[in-house]
């Protein structure tokens, strides 16, 4: 790429790597983010996404006195599964490893939109209750541009673990990460006031503090929002319902400034 550039260049730039990759954006970032980028060259991440590896290229380049970072993201050439050659062994546990999210280890928004889905089906067939709860890292965006990406997936991994210490009974209580750094918790048998009393509980004697690694070793601070909901407030077997019922709440919580377990209506 050249050095030199102007904006209507990294638009055309953006325009006409469109037919190559499966998405590409152009997005104009602060000073901050751009201190916190460690070279001139291309920073490469993986992203299991719809049940394949993508590969994302990011790159920051300055134009008209403006940072602009540039993102395109395209399959893996050859990472679609070959079924018909596995045994059921290695079926298993491929499709084991699809549930999970790579960076944390525990499970993805593919297994919330599919297993625990029917999962939730089962446990209404037999009268059982259950209660998802949404948790937000606050001031997410804010913290990226401060910390930096690797800094921010090493909060990610210490907030996901904290959690999955009370959560990790795959038959009725688990985590999931569904984006960058928003999770769901989802546990049979408990109303929304039990489960929201149980978060109360846990998130109050959790540490606010991640120590980052990267670079100079220092302590970084953070707060979550987290909010509750459960299958006694929705109308039928109604996942989407559900979900966003609890989305509507988190959104109350950090409106009210977060760093808090907002309360069922």
């Amino acid at each position: 790429m050249k050095k030199e550039w102007t904006e209507q260049d990294l638009r055309r730039f953006a325009q006409e790597a469109e037919p190559a990759f499966e998405q590409v954006t152009l997005t104009q970032v602060n000073e901050e983010a751009g201190r916190i980028w460690q070279d001139d060259g291309v920073m490469v991440d993986y992203v299991l996404r719809n049940g394949q590896v993508d590969c994302v290229l990011r790159r920051q380049i300055e134009a008209d006195g403006k940072l602009w970072e540039l993102t395109m993201t395209a399959p893996l050439a050859g990472n679609t599964l070959p079924e018909d050659r596995m045994t059921a062994r290695e079926r298993e546990m491929c499709r084991e490893d699809m549930n999970h999210d790579f960076l944390s280890g525990v499970f993805n928004r593919r297994y919330a939109d599919t297993e625990l889905c029917v999962r939730l089906d089962e446990w209404a067939d037999a009268h059982r209750c259950a209660s998802i709860a949404l948790v937000e890292m606050d001031d997410a965006d804010r913290m990226k541009a401060e910390q930096g990406e690797a800094v921010m997936d090493q909060l990610i991994c210490f907030v996901a673990n904290q959690w999955k210490k009370h959560f990790d009974r795959p038959a009725e209580r688990v985590v999931c990460r569904m984006s960058d750094t928003l999770f769901l918790i989802c546990c049979a048998d408990k109303t929304a006031d039990e489960l929201t009393a149980e978060m109360k509980k846990i998130y109050a004697e959790m540490p606010r503090e991640c120590i980052a690694s990267v670079g100079l070793m220092r302590r970084v601070a953070f707060t979550q929002s987290i909010a509750v909901a459960s299958t006694k407030e929705v109308r039928c077997r109604n996942w989407d319902a559900l979900y966003q019922l609890a989305e509507k709440r988190l959104h109350e919580a950090m409106a009210a400034g977060g760093d808090r377990v907002w309360q069922a209506d």
